[in-house]
């Protein structure tokens, strides 16, 4: 799985298709993030172009942020998206890698970010990848999970099943990535130690944006 062929033109991609519900959906939480309680290190995974991290790098100048891709070409991307907004990435790390095999360090995090990720994987891959992260949160984190979902019924039910069956085609063809459909992201989630407090829907409930709280 790789993006790197499209790093460069990713966010007119996303502008084509779905647009500004992608982008709501990534930010929905930041104003609750902002009330909480200080977030001193924060992990983002399978970042991509920095949509996220630009806006949470100027909000948050003080938490150290710890960003990670398969793709190269976008960590290069999210970088010089934040240099050319005068962010001082000295506190942010940015690292090539494969969430599959990485070993994360126990107990870091107190924000763990996951945003249009698991749906690049099968139910399988998730199911192993998720508790590698909550290895790796602290006591009291929070994660921000946003990704596509199918409404239960009706013209929604089917207008998402259109869309998703042409970004699967073309994420497969591009990117590679493994995944067919949508995997039950939150229901594996909802196995562990986080508790969902917030829980948003856009582009008529095909998007979703979950706050989580460990407890």
């Amino acid at each position: 799985m790789s993006y790197s062929s499209i790093a460069r033109f990713y966010k007119l991609i996303e502008s084509v298709t779905i647009g500004r519900p992608l982008l709501d959906a990534r930010l929905a939480h930041l104003k609750c993030l902002a009330e909480g309680p200080a977030i001193q290190h924060a992990l983002l995974v399978g970042e991509g172009n920095g949509s996220f991290l630009l806006p949470f790098a100027q909000q948050f100048p003080n938490t150290l942020i710890t960003v990670l891709d398969e793709s190269p070409a976008m960590l290069r991307v999210a970088q010089n998206r934040l240099k050319a907004a005068g962010i001082d990435t000295a506190r942010i790390t940015f690292r090539q890698a494969d969430m599959t095999t990485e070993q994360l360090p126990e107990g870091r995090y107190d924000l763990i970010v996951t945003l249009f990720f698991f749906d690049n994987f099968d139910a399988a891959t998730v199911q192993q990848i998720v508790p590698a992260l909550e290895h790796a949160s602290s006591p009291s984190a929070q994660w921000i999970l946003s990704d596509f979902q199918i409404p239960a019924s009706g013209w929604r039910r089917l207008r998402a099943r259109i869309w998703l069956t042409i970004l699967y085609a073309f994420f497969r063809c591009v990117a590679k990535i493994p995944a067919r459909t949508v995997p039950p992201a939150e229901a594996i989630l909802a196995t562990t130690s986080f508790k969902q407090v917030a829980r948003k829907t856009y582009s008529a409930e095909m998007l979703y944006s979950t706050l989580y709280e460990r407890v």
